[in-house]
């Protein structure tokens, strides 16, 4: 897989340096975009002993985007896609920062983003917060008994990464879209970003690789979409452990305004307590400027027991009904009603059993792309 990917930008590479002149080739432009998020709601939830999280909130999520792209005299597009996170984040300021190269043989992206095994994946529409994301975390607060993650792993979000490495440092060819099908191939050194240290192989994980794939058509009024990939690394941190790898399925179906869509997703760790399955199912209609959709996700994580002591089961279901309304370009309301529940047969030293919890929230909010 390397060879190919290599051979690739050799290719691109090559076809770039053959330009016949720079000079005619407008020099690259940077536009400002992004989007914002504002959400207010009510959270009325069944907390655990020393906790109450019930009651109002604010929540906001945006970002400033820097785009750029320049057309060189043989044809080929070169790019940058810069996003820089517009909330205080100590961990990720800039969240994704890659360049692009593309033309009649596809897309190379290289830098700092997400991989074609997260991109390319379909699921149900969701015109609210987002319970395919992991976006209930923020209104249903998850108990300290149960370790499931929501962003990238399937416990919360069937758009998800081998060892969920995020916008790791990475190389992905993306082919041109023939007849609906693209392929996807992304080469993930290590698993940190923004870093530029050589990966210790004896040390960290390294040489992840992912496989993805998508069609999408549209048949005589019906829209048919379908995902599916596979990535993992094949060097783990530790002797003995197993090498972390993921796998997902999605679809959808729509007509006229309506649509239908599934999708599941699984990851191994590198220990069996950290693996982790989920889907979600969902059904949305929308005409003109309004749009509802209502939707089920289910996730679970594996725990390990230690002299007789259970931890880190557990189980999340999220039931939401959503609903947007376009006010003007770019401009959109959106509200959620929505259910959480955990579980977890997690036991305590004595071999009690440790309760789950759950919570009911309505958020209303504006989202605003520029």
């Amino acid at each position: 897989m390397k060879k190919i990917l290599l051979g690739t930008t050799a290719i691109v590479a090559a076809g770039m340096i053959a330009a016949p002149s720079a000079d005619a080739a407008e020099k690259l432009k940077v536009s400002v975009g992004g989007y914002m998020e504002q959400w207010f709601g009510y959270t009325s939830s069944d907390d655990s002993a020393g906790t109450d999280y019930s009651g109002f909130d604010v929540k906001s999520d945006a970002e400033i985007h820097f785009k750029g792209m320049t057309t060189l005299d043989n044809g080929i597009s070169v790019g940058i896609n810069v996003q820089l996170e517009a909330n205080s984040n100590s961990s990720d300021q800039i969240d994704e920062s890659y360049l692009i190269v593309k033309g009649n043989f596809g897309e190379v992206n290289l830098g700092s983003e997400n991989s074609a095994l997260y991109k390319m994946n379909y699921g149900p529409s969701d015109y609210g917060i987002g319970i395919n994301s992991g976006d209930q975390s923020s209104w249903a607060a998850k108990p300290a008994s149960v370790t499931g993650s929501f962003f990238r792993s399937p416990f919360g979000s069937t758009n998800i990464e081998p060892a969920r490495t995020n916008d790791s440092e990475k190389l992905t060819y993306y082919t041109p879209r023939i007849e609906g099908f693209q392929l996807g191939v992304p080469y993930i050194p290590d698993a940190p970003q923004d870093s530029n240290g050589q990966p210790d192989r004896d040390a960290s994980l390294t040489d992840g690789y992912a496989v993805a794939a998508n069609f999408k058509r549209d048949f005589h009024g019906f829209n048919v979409g379908v995902s599916g990939g596979f990535g993992g690394f094949t060097n783990g941190t530790t002797s003995g452990q197993d090498d972390p790898k993921a796998w997902s399925v999605g679809a959808t179906l729509g007509f006229g305004g309506f649509e239908v869509g599934a999708a599941y997703a699984d990851a191994d760790g590198t220990t069996d307590a950290a693996d982790s399955d989920g889907y979600n199912v969902g059904v949305a209609y929308a005409t003109g400027p309004w749009g509802v959709s209502l939707g089920w996700f289910h996730g679970e994580v594996d725990g390990s027991t230690t002299a007789g002591v259970t931890t880190g089961n557990g189980e999340q279901d999220t039931y939401a009904l959503s609903g947007k309304y376009a006010l003007g370009p770019g401009v959109t309301a959106a509200a959620t009603l929505a259910h959480t529940e955990y579980d977890t047969d997690n036991t305590s030293a004595t071999g009690a059993a440790l309760d789950g919890g759950e919570a009911t929230y309505f958020v209303v909010g504006m989202k605003l792309s520029f």
